[in-house]
């Protein structure tokens, strides 16, 4: 039976796909309610560039479409 793999330090660098993160922390997608009129806006960048600045290794947005027809309320990105 084979040695188990070591486990991997958290707070180390890691790799997702061709990305190199500096660790494997990541924000979950969350709904901040900085998107007027389904807009990115400057609120949203500053937000999760103050999360990326505190430390995480990956931030997600959430609450997306892909078209303007498939948003669930009016001020989801799209």
């Amino acid at each position: 039976m084979p040695a188990p793999a070591p486990t991997p330090d958290p707070l180390g660098p890691a790799r997702l796909g061709p990305v190199m993160l500096r660790n494997r922390v990541i924000k979950a997608a969350t709904f901040e309610g900085a998107s007027p009129g389904g807009l990115v806006s400057d609120r949203l960048i500053d937000y999760h560039l103050a999360v990326a600045e505190g430390g995480v290794g990956m931030t997600t947005v959430a609450y997306l479409a892909v078209t303007r027809d498939g948003r669930t309320h009016e001020h989801q990105v799209y």
